[in-house]
């Protein structure tokens, strides 16, 4: 199974790697860091399934550049781009917060729903504070797995 996961916060990025390695065998995980680094992987590779965050920078964040702007609905940004650019996939939300320029995560989430359909998963709320998250996205990459093409 081939995973991409765009997460710019190493922490949280570590965090969620080291659940998937130590639960999952035979995962391929590649990594994006950001809007654009994330679409380019989608765009050149095939994935089970894209784990998206929902705020990312623009750009990786390289030596001496700080990544550009930092998109409050940047995982929804891939997302849109992947549809016009015309890509089949499969994705997910996992994010901390609950809000996002004055929109709540459940109203993202059903505008995500309605452009991708049953492509869409939903979205996982991650915290530092319990493992619930961890549940939850084995749910998904098990029904993933039951539903590859």
């Amino acid at each position: 199974m081939n995973i991409l996961i765009v997460e710019d916060d190493d922490k949280k990025r570590g965090s969620v790697l080291s659940y998937l390695h130590q639960e999952f065998d035979g995962l391929k995980i590649d990594e994006g860091y950001s809007v654009e680094s994330g679409v380019q992987k989608a765009v050149d590779n095939q994935y089970d399934l894209i784990i998206l965050d929902m705020t990312i920078p623009n750009f990786d964040k390289t030596d001496g550049k700080n990544g550009g702007n930092s998109y409050k609905n940047g995982g929804e940004i891939i997302v849109r781009e992947l549809i016009d650019e015309d890509i089949e996939f499969r994705c997910m939300v996992l994010t901390q917060y609950e809000t996002f320029n004055n929109e709540t995560i459940d109203q993202i989430s059903n505008r995500i729903k309605q452009k991708c359909g049953n492509n869409y998963l939903g979205y996982v709320k991650y915290s530092t504070l319990n493992n619930e998250w961890k549940d939850q996205i084995k749910k998904i990459i098990a029904y993933v797995k039951n539903n590859i093409d």
